[in-house]
Formats: structure tokens, sequence, C-alpha cells
């Protein structure tokens, strides 16, 4: 499977996700699952070499470096994995305790990681060399610690939410969406660990296998949540419309 096919068959699930789930965005328990897939559909529609050749061109006309629009996919990255750790933690804390919590362990960590990537981004390769998917640039020290300090902010975050999700599996009418998430969640703790590894190996960095095994990490997370997610509505609104007959 090319990898066109591979982000064009993730950003369907996304767009039928988003699909089935557009009444969710007012409602106060769903937002954040909806926030999270509309997030990660951006940022692989912006990480894709597509956006690369189009809007990157563009962008780089503007400011003078390369590669801005994977920046920002990979910000959209950090607030969705924070969406999902607000999801989880909605549905086990009250709304006090989960505020405290979500800005102490998580906002605060996310917020502070994305102007130390923009600065490690425009010091290093990652602004200076343009490469359609920009998983095969050349690492130098600075592009080594925005992966580090990217990957280490996800798989905190990914990990974060994954302790909540596994408190929520306990209950059995949430255990298939939950273990589903987890499995999403795993994928994407998987797309960073190979992602470090191909970053600070160098052996590594000649091999495709460890880009394809990135994006294919990563797809399946932005899938996993996405149809988890719609599946999850669509049963809702079955009960709700049996409940009202």
């Amino acid at each position: 499977m090319g990898l066109t096919t591979l982000i064009a068959i993730t950003l369907c699930c996304i767009a039928w996700s988003l699909w089935i789930r557009r009444v969710t965005w007012s409602s106060r328990w769903e937002f954040a699952a909806t926030l999270n897939i509309a997030l990660q559909g951006g940022a692989v529609l912006l990480m894709s070499p597509w956006a690369s050749e189009t809007l990157g061109a563009f962008l780089y006309s503007l400011t003078g470096k390369w590669n801005l629009e994977d920046y920002i996919g990979h910000d959209l990255y950090i607030v969705a994995a924070s969406a999902v750790v607000y999801n989880a933690l909605g549905r086990l804390q009250q709304d006090h305790e989960l505020q405290r919590s979500f800005k102490q362990y998580v906002e605060y960590p996310a917020t502070l990681c994305i102007p130390l990537l923009l600065v490690a981004f425009t010091l290093g390769n990652g602004a200076k060399i343009y490469k359609a998917d920009f998983f095969q640039v050349p690492t130098d020290f600075w592009l080594n610690m925005y992966w580090l300090l990217l990957c280490g902010t996800l798989i905190y975050l990914l990990g974060y939410g994954a302790r909540a999700l596994l408190v929520l599996r306990k209950d059995p009418r949430s255990r298939t969406v939950a273990n589903i998430y987890l499995v999403s969640s795993a994928a994407g703790i998987a797309a960073c660990l190979v992602r470090l590894a191909t970053a600070f190996i160098p052996q590594l960095q000649a091999v495709n296998a460890g880009t394809a095994l990135t994006w294919i990490f990563a797809c399946m997370c932005g899938a996993g949540f996405a149809i988890t997610s719609a599946e999850s509505w669509r049963k809702k609104t079955r009960w709700f419309s049996t409940a009202e007959r």
C-alpha cells in the first residue's frame, strides 16, 4: 500500500467519523473526542507530501523556512493527544478535579512543548532542508531535539490518557471503546518510538521501512480513534432513539 493510499484511507475514516459526530460539537461530554478526530485529520493532511508540495512551498515563500506545515501538523497532534486525555478524564472526575488535573498534568506540559519545538525546528535541519515527507529530512542536533521533545510529549500524553482508559475499561459499558482507544494510543506511542529510533540511529535513516512504519502506526492511531468514536456515537443515538419510543 502506497503512502498516498494510506493517507487517503485515514482521511476518509476521519471525514466519515466527523460527519457521523457532526452534532457533538455542542456536547460537553463528546466535544473532546470530536476535536481529537478533527485535529488528527488536520495533522495527517498537513504532514502529507501533498501539503508539503503546495502549502509548504507557499509558506516558504513567505517565511524562508521549509516544512512549516509539518511543524503545524505536529502541534495539532499535541493538542489532539491532550483532547484524548480530557475525554478520558471527563468520564472519571468531577469538574473541579478534572480542570485541576488537566491543567497541571496536560495543559502546562503541552503548552510549554509547542514554543520549544518551534525553537528546535527553526535552528535545525527541519527548517533548512526540504523533503516532501518530513520524516526523511536528515537529522542534526536540533532536529533530534525536536523529535525528542515532540515524541516524548506525545508518549507522555497518550500514556497519561491510557491510564484513565484502563480505569474506564473496568466498566462493561465502556470496555469495548476503551480497549480500542487503548490500541489506538499504543499505535500512536509506537509511531513515536519508531520515529525516535530512526532519528537517533543514523544507520536507520536510510531505511525506508522506518518511515513507512511511522506512517502506518500514526494512521492506525488516527483511524482507530475516528472509527471507534463514530461507532460509539451511533450506538448512543440508537439507544436514545429506542428510549424515546
